[in-house]
């Protein structure tokens, strides 16, 4: 069994670049749900180029940080192969993640996928490897690598999405970059070089192993970097003046996610509603004009959102639920949904004196558009009239003031 040693600079180096791979990923998928289906598909695409190219990279990087006492060269086709499977996998969970509610079993699918693009992605790249050595796996390797990549693929994704913030963003990268590197390094552990009965005369390459994999390394976090630049996270364009949501009375249960319906998805505006915030309903709300008089509720009555790029309105009877998203609110009309540029609060004024109330700090309910309540323990639900039975959440600090709003204490 011939002996393996590593270079550590180059090991940090591999880390690295799946550190900076995987919060490129997670910082362009940021505030995916404010956008339309057609225009989160290129954002999703580079998000996945960004991680599965990161990973890649990482493991190119880490098998060059490898010294063996005989040469080494890697085959083109292989190499290619590994990159592509590791974008396409990649591609598909955060399809998954993002086209649909984000519930836990989705972040378990996206993680999965993840997980198993990861583990593709390096032992297709180590069956690229030629040279005087034969390689062998311990059969505990990959179980041990692939379990390690799947969970810290969860684990990662619950802690980026568990709350978009620029902090939590970033210890999910970390997170992942650590799985992607743990993956790698304990796979490689298990993993046996041996000496070939033949010897094959190798060309010594044209270009050191540190070389190369500074090279590699750097054109990863320039190709990152531009993504980065080119296409600023959703939330960070939001408009100033709009700041956080104001609470006005302290929930104990965390923020909610979106509502679930009988088939276990969300339910989309038939139109794909959800609008980039500089969208013509954004600027109108923004640059004032004869739009700001829509702030009075006295004079509109109705609440305005977007559709098929045009500026709707909905008389407030017909609203079942308002449903927060960051600055913004959905509007949920029965089982659709559409984009609003007010935040709750806005919207919680706007109608004051309608049959409105707040169940959730996330939730505002029309009580005519009740059709059910339930209760699971210390948490509770209200039930929307519909074809589709949307639940909205009840936290636990408001769950009295909804039962006696509903006659049933």
């Amino acid at each position: 069994m011939l002996s393996v040693s590593y270079d550590p600079v180059l090991v940090t180096a591999s880390v690295l670049v799946a550190v900076m791979g995987a919060f490129t990923c997670l910082r362009l998928t940021s505030g995916l749900s404010t956008l339309a289906p057609a225009a989160r598909r290129p954002r999703i695409a580079e998000a996945a180029v960004a991680l599965g190219g990161g990973i890649w990279a990482m493991h190119f990087v880490g098998m060059l940080a490898v010294s063996l006492p005989v040469t080494i060269t890697y085959s083109a086709l292989p190499t290619l192969a590994s990159a592509l499977v590791a974008i396409l996998v990649v591609g598909i969970g955060l399809i998954a993640l993002h086209f649909g509610a984000r519930t836990q079993k989705r972040i378990l699918i996206a993680g999965t996928l993840t997980g198993l693009g990861i583990v593709a992605m390096h032992y297709i790249g180590m069956s690229a490897i030629n040279g005087n050595c034969v390689i062998g796996y311990r059969p505990i390797g990959p179980v041990l690598s692939t379990a390690i990549a799947i969970g810290s693929s969860i684990l990662a994704l619950e802690l980026a999405y568990r709350k978009r913030t620029l902090a939590m963003t970033a210890l999910g990268a970390v997170a992942l970059g650590l799985a992607i590197s743990a993956m790698h390094y304990v796979a490689m552990l298990f993993t046996v070089f041996e000496a070939s009965e033949t010897v094959t005369f190798i060309a010594a390459p044209s270009l050191s192993a540190g070389l190369l994999a500074m090279i590699v390394s750097v054109a990863c976090f320039v190709i990152c970097g531009l993504f980065l630049l080119m296409a600023i996270p959703v939330e960070s364009r939001a408009p100033a003046t709009e700041g956080p949501e104001p609470e006005t009375g302290a929930d104990t249960d965390p923020p909610a996610p979106a509502p679930r319906v009988a088939n276990g998805s969300a339910v989309n505006a038939l139109s794909g509603a959800g609008a980039k915030p500089d969208s013509i309903l954004s600027k109108a709300h923004n640059g004032g004009g004869p739009y700001e008089r829509l702030s009075d509720p006295s004079i509109s009555g109705r609440i305005p959102y977007e559709r098929d790029n045009t500026i709707r309105f909905l008389a407030t009877d017909q609203i079942s639920a308002f449903r927060a998203d960051g600055h913004y609110t959905r509007v949920m009309n029965g089982a659709n949904e559409f984009f609003c540029p007010w935040s709750i609060s806005r919207v919680e004024k706007a109608i004051e004196n309608s049959p409105f109330i707040r169940t959730h700090r996330s939730y505002l309910v029309n009580l005519k558009h009740v059709a059910g309540f339930k209760r699971e323990g210390d948490k509770a639900f209200c039930f929307l009239e519909g074809s589709d039975e949307v639940r909205i959440p009840v936290s636990r600090s408001r769950m009295s003031d909804v039962q006696r709003a509903l006659g049933l204490a």
